[in-house]
Protein backbone atom coordinates (compact mmCIF):
# COMPACT_ATOMS: atom_id res chain seq x y z
CA UNK A 1 0.00 0.00 0.00
CA UNK A 2 2.81 2.36 0.84
CA UNK A 3 4.47 1.52 -2.45
CA UNK A 4 1.28 2.35 -4.40
CA UNK A 5 1.02 5.67 -2.61
CA UNK A 6 4.55 6.62 -3.55
CA UNK A 7 3.96 5.69 -7.18
CA UNK A 8 0.72 7.70 -7.23
CA UNK A 9 2.44 10.77 -5.77
CA UNK A 10 5.22 10.51 -8.34
CA UNK A 11 2.65 10.31 -11.17
CA UNK A 12 0.71 13.34 -9.88
CA UNK A 13 3.95 15.27 -9.49
CA UNK A 14 4.98 14.44 -13.05
CA UNK A 15 1.59 15.53 -14.43
CA UNK A 16 1.71 18.82 -12.49
CA UNK A 17 5.20 19.52 -13.74
CA UNK A 18 4.04 18.90 -17.33
CA UNK A 19 1.11 21.31 -16.99
CA UNK A 20 3.39 24.08 -15.63
CA UNK A 21 5.75 23.56 -18.53
CA UNK A 22 2.94 23.91 -21.06
CA UNK A 23 1.68 27.13 -19.42
CA UNK A 24 5.07 28.82 -19.26
CA UNK A 25 7.03 27.56 -22.22
CA UNK A 26 5.40 30.05 -24.65
CA UNK A 27 6.70 33.11 -22.77
CA UNK A 28 9.98 31.69 -21.51
CA UNK A 29 11.15 30.25 -24.81
CA UNK A 30 9.55 32.67 -27.33
CA UNK A 31 11.74 34.98 -29.46
CA UNK A 32 10.74 38.36 -30.91
CA UNK A 33 12.08 40.19 -33.93
CA UNK A 34 11.97 43.83 -32.83
CA UNK A 35 13.01 47.23 -34.06
CA UNK A 36 13.76 50.30 -31.99
CA UNK A 37 11.66 53.39 -32.64
CA UNK A 38 13.82 56.25 -33.89
CA UNK A 39 13.49 59.67 -35.46
CA UNK A 40 14.12 60.23 -39.14
CA UNK A 41 13.25 62.34 -42.18
CA UNK A 42 10.15 61.49 -44.21
CA UNK A 43 8.68 63.10 -47.32
CA UNK A 44 5.48 62.68 -49.28
CA UNK A 45 5.83 62.36 -53.04
CA UNK A 46 4.15 61.20 -56.24
CA UNK A 47 6.04 59.16 -58.80
CA UNK A 48 5.59 58.22 -62.45
CA UNK A 49 7.64 57.40 -65.55
CA UNK A 50 8.48 60.36 -67.80
CA UNK A 51 10.13 61.01 -71.17
CA UNK A 52 13.17 63.22 -71.84
CA UNK A 53 12.19 66.04 -74.20
CA UNK A 54 12.97 69.71 -74.90
CA UNK A 55 11.33 72.97 -73.94
CA UNK A 56 11.92 74.23 -77.49
CA UNK A 57 10.68 71.98 -80.29
CA UNK A 58 10.06 72.95 -83.92
CA UNK A 59 8.12 70.67 -86.24
CA UNK A 60 7.95 71.05 -90.04
CA UNK A 61 5.03 69.73 -92.14
CA UNK A 62 4.25 68.83 -95.73
CA UNK A 63 1.60 70.56 -97.87
CA UNK A 64 0.82 67.85 -100.48
CA UNK A 65 1.67 70.33 -103.28
CA UNK A 66 5.44 70.21 -103.68
CA UNK A 67 7.99 67.49 -104.27
CA UNK A 68 11.05 67.26 -102.04
CA UNK A 69 14.02 68.21 -104.21
CA UNK A 70 16.92 67.92 -101.75
CA UNK A 71 17.38 67.03 -98.08
CA UNK A 72 20.41 68.75 -96.56
CA UNK A 73 20.48 67.02 -93.15
CA UNK A 74 20.20 63.57 -91.60
CA UNK A 75 18.56 62.22 -88.47
CA UNK A 76 20.69 63.12 -85.43
CA UNK A 77 22.53 66.00 -87.10
CA UNK A 78 23.32 69.12 -85.08
CA UNK A 79 22.07 72.16 -87.00
CA UNK A 80 22.53 75.90 -86.61
CA UNK A 81 19.93 78.65 -86.79
CA UNK A 82 19.33 79.63 -90.42
CA UNK A 83 20.80 76.40 -91.84
CA UNK A 84 18.98 74.98 -94.90
CA UNK A 85 17.21 71.72 -94.04
CA UNK A 86 14.97 70.82 -96.99
CA UNK A 87 14.40 72.32 -100.45
CA UNK A 88 11.19 71.69 -102.39
CA UNK A 89 10.88 71.91 -106.17
CA UNK A 90 9.97 75.45 -107.24
CA UNK A 91 9.51 77.31 -110.53
CA UNK A 92 8.88 80.75 -109.03
CA UNK A 93 12.19 82.15 -110.33
CA UNK A 94 10.86 82.16 -113.89
CA UNK A 95 7.59 83.75 -112.80
CA UNK A 96 9.45 86.43 -110.82
CA UNK A 97 11.51 87.33 -113.90
CA UNK A 98 8.29 87.61 -115.89
CA UNK A 99 6.72 90.04 -113.41
CA UNK A 100 9.92 92.10 -113.23
CA UNK A 101 9.82 92.48 -117.01
CA UNK A 102 6.20 93.63 -116.81
CA UNK A 103 7.24 96.27 -114.28
CA UNK A 104 10.00 97.45 -116.61
CA UNK A 105 7.49 97.67 -119.47
CA UNK A 106 5.07 99.68 -117.34
CA UNK A 107 7.87 102.02 -116.34
CA UNK A 108 8.83 102.56 -119.98
CA UNK A 109 5.25 103.26 -121.00
CA UNK A 110 4.75 105.98 -118.42
CA UNK A 111 8.21 107.38 -118.98
CA UNK A 112 7.36 107.91 -122.62
CA UNK A 113 3.94 109.39 -121.81
CA UNK A 114 5.37 111.89 -119.35
CA UNK A 115 8.78 112.94 -120.45
CA UNK A 116 10.76 114.70 -117.80
CA UNK A 117 9.42 112.56 -114.97
CA UNK A 118 11.97 110.17 -113.44
CA UNK A 119 9.84 107.01 -113.56
CA UNK A 120 12.80 104.77 -112.84
CA UNK A 121 13.34 106.48 -109.50
CA UNK A 122 9.60 106.47 -108.77
CA UNK A 123 9.44 102.77 -109.62
CA UNK A 124 12.45 101.94 -107.47
CA UNK A 125 10.96 103.90 -104.57
CA UNK A 126 7.69 102.00 -104.91
CA UNK A 127 9.54 98.67 -105.01
CA UNK A 128 11.52 99.65 -101.93
CA UNK A 129 8.30 100.45 -100.03
CA UNK A 130 6.87 97.05 -100.97
CA UNK A 131 10.00 95.19 -99.87
CA UNK A 132 10.18 97.06 -96.56
CA UNK A 133 6.52 96.24 -95.83
CA UNK A 134 7.21 92.55 -96.45
CA UNK A 135 10.26 92.72 -94.15
CA UNK A 136 8.17 94.43 -91.46
CA UNK A 137 5.63 91.58 -91.57
CA UNK A 138 8.42 89.02 -91.10
CA UNK A 139 10.09 91.10 -88.38
CA UNK A 140 6.79 91.34 -86.48
CA UNK A 141 6.36 87.55 -86.64
CA UNK A 142 9.91 87.13 -85.36
CA UNK A 143 9.32 89.59 -82.49
CA UNK A 144 6.13 87.78 -81.45
CA UNK A 145 7.96 84.44 -81.52
CA UNK A 146 10.85 85.85 -79.45
CA UNK A 147 8.39 87.22 -76.88
CA UNK A 148 6.85 83.77 -76.50
CA UNK A 149 10.24 82.04 -76.24
CA UNK A 150 11.47 84.66 -73.75
CA UNK A 151 8.40 84.10 -71.56
CA UNK A 152 9.31 80.39 -71.47
CA UNK A 153 12.94 81.15 -70.61
CA UNK A 154 14.21 79.68 -73.89
CA UNK A 155 15.97 82.81 -75.23
CA UNK A 156 17.90 85.59 -73.53
CA UNK A 157 16.53 89.12 -73.08
CA UNK A 158 19.11 90.51 -75.52
CA UNK A 159 17.63 88.36 -78.34
CA UNK A 160 14.17 89.80 -77.67
CA UNK A 161 15.60 93.34 -77.61
CA UNK A 162 17.33 92.74 -80.97
CA UNK A 163 14.05 91.58 -82.52
CA UNK A 164 12.24 94.69 -81.23
CA UNK A 165 15.03 96.97 -82.52
CA UNK A 166 14.96 95.31 -85.98
CA UNK A 167 11.22 95.94 -86.24
CA UNK A 168 11.56 99.60 -85.20
CA UNK A 169 14.38 100.20 -87.71
CA UNK A 170 12.29 98.76 -90.55
CA UNK A 171 9.31 100.93 -89.55
CA UNK A 172 11.58 103.99 -89.63
CA UNK A 173 12.93 102.94 -93.04
CA UNK A 174 9.37 102.64 -94.35
CA UNK A 175 8.61 106.22 -93.29
CA UNK A 176 11.75 107.47 -95.09
CA UNK A 177 10.95 105.46 -98.26
CA UNK A 178 7.35 106.69 -98.30
CA UNK A 179 8.54 110.29 -98.01
CA UNK A 180 11.03 109.81 -100.86
CA UNK A 181 8.33 108.35 -103.07
CA UNK A 182 5.96 111.26 -102.35
CA UNK A 183 8.63 113.75 -103.37
CA UNK A 184 9.45 111.91 -106.61
CA UNK A 185 5.78 111.52 -107.58
CA UNK A 186 4.94 115.15 -106.85
CA UNK A 187 5.11 116.15 -110.52
CA UNK A 188 2.52 113.62 -111.63
CA UNK A 189 -1.12 114.55 -112.10
CA UNK A 190 -3.51 112.98 -109.60
CA UNK A 191 -5.15 110.76 -112.23
CA UNK A 192 -1.84 109.66 -113.70
CA UNK A 193 -0.44 108.91 -110.26
CA UNK A 194 -3.53 106.91 -109.23
CA UNK A 195 -3.48 104.84 -112.42
CA UNK A 196 0.26 104.19 -112.17
CA UNK A 197 0.06 103.19 -108.50
CA UNK A 198 -2.87 100.81 -109.15
CA UNK A 199 -1.08 99.04 -112.01
CA UNK A 200 2.25 98.84 -110.21
CA UNK A 201 0.58 97.62 -107.01
CA UNK A 202 -0.94 94.66 -108.87
CA UNK A 203 2.48 93.69 -110.21
CA UNK A 204 4.16 94.21 -106.85
CA UNK A 205 1.54 92.02 -105.15
CA UNK A 206 2.23 89.27 -107.67
CA UNK A 207 5.96 89.68 -107.06
CA UNK A 208 5.47 89.48 -103.31
CA UNK A 209 3.42 86.27 -103.62
CA UNK A 210 6.04 84.66 -105.85
CA UNK A 211 8.88 85.62 -103.54
CA UNK A 212 6.93 84.17 -100.62
CA UNK A 213 6.44 80.93 -102.56
CA UNK A 214 10.17 80.80 -103.28
CA UNK A 215 10.90 81.39 -99.60
CA UNK A 216 8.44 78.67 -98.59
CA UNK A 217 10.14 76.20 -100.91
CA UNK A 218 13.19 76.23 -98.62
CA UNK A 219 13.00 75.10 -94.99
CA UNK A 220 15.53 76.63 -92.60
CA UNK A 221 16.34 75.84 -88.96
CA UNK A 222 14.75 78.32 -86.54
CA UNK A 223 17.36 77.71 -83.84
CA UNK A 224 20.43 75.65 -82.95
CA UNK A 225 19.30 72.10 -82.29
CA UNK A 226 19.29 68.40 -83.14
CA UNK A 227 17.24 66.68 -85.84
CA UNK A 228 15.17 64.20 -83.82
CA UNK A 229 12.64 63.12 -86.46
CA UNK A 230 12.88 62.68 -90.23
CA UNK A 231 9.94 61.26 -92.18
CA UNK A 232 10.46 62.12 -95.85
CA UNK A 233 12.84 61.48 -98.74
CA UNK A 234 13.98 63.13 -101.97
CA UNK A 235 11.20 62.84 -104.56
CA UNK A 236 8.51 62.53 -101.86
CA UNK A 237 5.35 64.66 -101.96
CA UNK A 238 4.38 64.77 -98.24
CA UNK A 239 0.70 64.91 -97.36
CA UNK A 240 -0.62 68.18 -95.94
CA UNK A 241 -0.23 68.21 -92.16
CA UNK A 242 2.23 65.29 -92.14
CA UNK A 243 5.22 65.98 -89.91
CA UNK A 244 8.32 65.50 -92.03
CA UNK A 245 11.03 66.86 -89.74
CA UNK A 246 11.53 67.86 -86.11
CA UNK A 247 14.28 69.78 -84.32
CA UNK A 248 14.76 69.89 -80.54
CA UNK A 249 16.92 72.32 -78.59
CA UNK A 250 19.34 70.35 -76.33
CA UNK A 251 20.08 73.40 -74.16
CA UNK A 252 16.59 73.38 -72.61
CA UNK A 253 15.94 69.71 -71.87
CA UNK A 254 13.11 68.62 -69.64
CA UNK A 255 11.16 65.53 -68.64
CA UNK A 256 7.49 65.27 -69.61
CA UNK A 257 5.48 63.24 -67.12
CA UNK A 258 1.85 62.24 -67.59
CA UNK A 259 0.59 61.80 -64.03
CA UNK A 260 -2.76 60.38 -63.04
CA UNK A 261 -5.03 63.40 -62.63
CA UNK A 262 -5.46 62.87 -58.88
CA UNK A 263 -1.67 62.99 -58.45
CA UNK A 264 -1.19 65.93 -60.84
CA UNK A 265 -3.65 67.98 -58.77
CA UNK A 266 -1.15 67.80 -55.88
CA UNK A 267 1.75 69.11 -58.00
CA UNK A 268 2.62 72.81 -58.23
CA UNK A 269 5.25 74.69 -60.25
CA UNK A 270 8.48 75.09 -58.28
CA UNK A 271 8.16 71.83 -56.32
CA UNK A 272 11.33 69.79 -55.86
CA UNK A 273 11.74 66.78 -58.12
CA UNK A 274 14.13 63.87 -58.73
CA UNK A 275 14.84 61.85 -61.87
CA UNK A 276 16.12 58.34 -61.25
CA UNK A 277 16.56 55.01 -63.04
CA UNK A 278 18.13 52.01 -61.33
CA UNK A 279 18.89 50.19 -64.62
CA UNK A 280 20.86 53.20 -65.88
CA UNK A 281 22.42 53.87 -62.47
CA UNK A 282 20.97 57.35 -62.81
CA UNK A 283 19.84 59.84 -60.18
CA UNK A 284 19.52 63.60 -60.67
CA UNK A 285 18.21 65.55 -57.69
CA UNK A 286 17.44 69.18 -56.83
CA UNK A 287 15.28 69.62 -59.94
CA UNK A 288 12.18 71.80 -60.14
CA UNK A 289 8.74 71.44 -61.65
CA UNK A 290 8.61 73.95 -64.50
CA UNK A 291 4.94 73.76 -65.38
CA UNK A 292 1.73 71.82 -64.85
CA UNK A 293 -0.20 71.78 -68.12
CA UNK A 294 -3.73 73.17 -67.67
CA UNK A 295 -5.50 70.54 -69.79
CA UNK A 296 -6.08 66.93 -68.74
CA UNK A 297 -6.60 64.13 -71.27
CA UNK A 298 -7.80 60.54 -71.40
CA UNK A 299 -5.65 57.51 -72.27
CA UNK A 300 -6.27 53.79 -72.07
CA UNK A 301 -4.00 51.52 -70.06
CA UNK A 302 -2.58 48.24 -71.38
CA UNK A 303 -5.61 46.54 -69.84
CA UNK A 304 -7.98 48.90 -71.64
CA UNK A 305 -8.86 50.90 -68.53
CA UNK A 306 -9.71 54.57 -69.12
CA UNK A 307 -7.36 56.92 -67.23
CA UNK A 308 -7.47 60.69 -66.70
CA UNK A 309 -3.96 62.10 -66.93
CA UNK A 310 -2.31 65.53 -66.84
CA UNK A 311 1.15 66.52 -68.09
CA UNK A 312 3.88 67.95 -65.85
CA UNK A 313 7.24 69.38 -67.00
CA UNK A 314 10.41 68.93 -64.93
CA UNK A 315 13.49 70.95 -65.88
CA UNK A 316 16.82 69.20 -66.48
CA UNK A 317 20.22 70.92 -66.08
CA UNK A 318 21.92 72.26 -69.23
CA UNK A 319 24.74 69.77 -68.68
CA UNK A 320 22.36 66.80 -68.98
CA UNK A 321 23.45 64.27 -71.61
CA UNK A 322 20.26 62.21 -71.45
CA UNK A 323 19.03 61.41 -74.98
CA UNK A 324 15.67 62.64 -76.19
CA UNK A 325 12.95 60.01 -75.87
CA UNK A 326 14.56 58.19 -72.92
CA UNK A 327 12.07 56.83 -70.35
CA UNK A 328 13.06 57.65 -66.75
CA UNK A 329 11.46 57.37 -63.34
CA UNK A 330 10.49 60.63 -61.60
CA UNK A 331 9.47 61.69 -58.10
CA UNK A 332 7.96 65.01 -57.10
CA UNK A 333 7.94 65.99 -53.43
CA UNK A 334 4.48 67.29 -52.59
CA UNK A 335 5.06 67.65 -48.84
CA UNK A 336 8.35 68.87 -47.37
CA UNK A 337 10.49 66.54 -45.27
CA UNK A 338 10.16 66.66 -41.50
CA UNK A 339 11.63 64.83 -38.51
CA UNK A 340 9.23 62.13 -37.29
CA UNK A 341 9.06 58.87 -35.33
CA UNK A 342 9.38 56.09 -37.89
CA UNK A 343 8.77 52.34 -37.81
CA UNK A 344 8.44 49.70 -40.56
CA UNK A 345 4.96 49.52 -42.07
CA UNK A 346 4.91 45.76 -41.43
CA UNK A 347 4.81 46.43 -37.68
CA UNK A 348 1.37 48.08 -37.94
CA UNK A 349 -1.82 46.04 -38.13
CA UNK A 350 -5.50 46.96 -38.11
CA UNK A 351 -8.26 45.89 -35.75
CA UNK A 352 -11.76 47.38 -35.64
CA UNK A 353 -10.79 50.21 -38.00
CA UNK A 354 -7.89 51.26 -35.77
CA UNK A 355 -4.12 50.88 -36.11
CA UNK A 356 -2.07 48.95 -33.53
CA UNK A 357 1.46 47.78 -32.87
CA UNK A 358 2.88 45.32 -30.34
CA UNK A 359 5.44 46.94 -28.04
CA UNK A 360 8.00 44.87 -26.13
CA UNK A 361 7.58 45.74 -22.42
CA UNK A 362 9.44 43.81 -19.68
CA UNK A 363 10.18 40.98 -22.11
CA UNK A 364 6.60 40.55 -23.32
CA UNK A 365 4.28 42.04 -25.98
CA UNK A 366 1.84 44.84 -25.16
CA UNK A 367 -0.73 45.97 -27.71
CA UNK A 368 -0.67 49.74 -28.29
CA UNK A 369 -3.01 51.86 -30.42
CA UNK A 370 -1.18 54.33 -32.69
CA UNK A 371 -2.01 57.20 -35.03
CA UNK A 372 -0.07 56.96 -38.31
CA UNK A 373 0.88 59.59 -40.87
CA UNK A 374 2.87 59.61 -44.11
CA UNK A 375 4.57 56.54 -45.56
CA UNK A 376 7.92 56.45 -47.38
CA UNK A 377 9.94 53.46 -48.67
CA UNK A 378 8.32 50.93 -46.36
CA UNK A 379 8.36 53.20 -43.32
CA UNK A 380 5.41 54.86 -41.64
CA UNK A 381 5.24 58.00 -39.54
CA UNK A 382 3.88 57.59 -35.99
CA UNK A 383 2.07 60.71 -34.80
CA UNK A 384 0.74 59.35 -31.49
CA UNK A 385 1.08 56.23 -29.32
CA UNK A 386 4.83 55.57 -29.22
CA UNK A 387 8.01 57.18 -27.90
CA UNK A 388 11.54 57.25 -29.23
CA UNK A 389 13.62 54.33 -27.95
CA UNK A 390 10.73 51.88 -27.43
CA UNK A 391 10.84 48.56 -29.28
CA UNK A 392 8.03 47.33 -31.49
CA UNK A 393 7.64 43.70 -32.52
CA UNK A 394 7.89 42.96 -36.20
CA UNK A 395 7.21 39.21 -35.91
CA UNK A 396 7.22 36.35 -33.44
CA UNK A 397 9.85 33.61 -33.59
CA UNK A 398 9.64 29.84 -32.91
CA UNK A 399 9.60 28.40 -29.35
CA UNK A 400 12.83 26.66 -28.33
Amino acid sequence: MKKKLIITLVIFSAVAAGIFYLLTARNIGEKYVTVEIEKGEIVKYVEETGTVSSGNIRSYYGNSLRKVETIEVELGDHVEEGQLLIKFEDNSDTEIQKVEKQIEALEATYKEALSGTDFESINNAKLEISRIRSSIALAKENKDRMEELYSKGVVAEIELENAVNDLEQLQNSLAVAQNSYNLLAKGLSENMRTKYEAEIDVLLLSLEILEKEREDSMVYADFDGIVTEMDTFEGDIPYAGLKILEIQDPSVKNVLVDFMAEDALLVKAGMEATVADEDLNLEIGNLKVEKVHPKAFIVFSELGVEENRQRVEINLPESSQLPFGLKVGTKIIIEESKESLLIPQDAVYEENMKDYVDVLVDGGPVQREVVTGMTDNGRVEIKEGLEEGEKVILKYGESQ
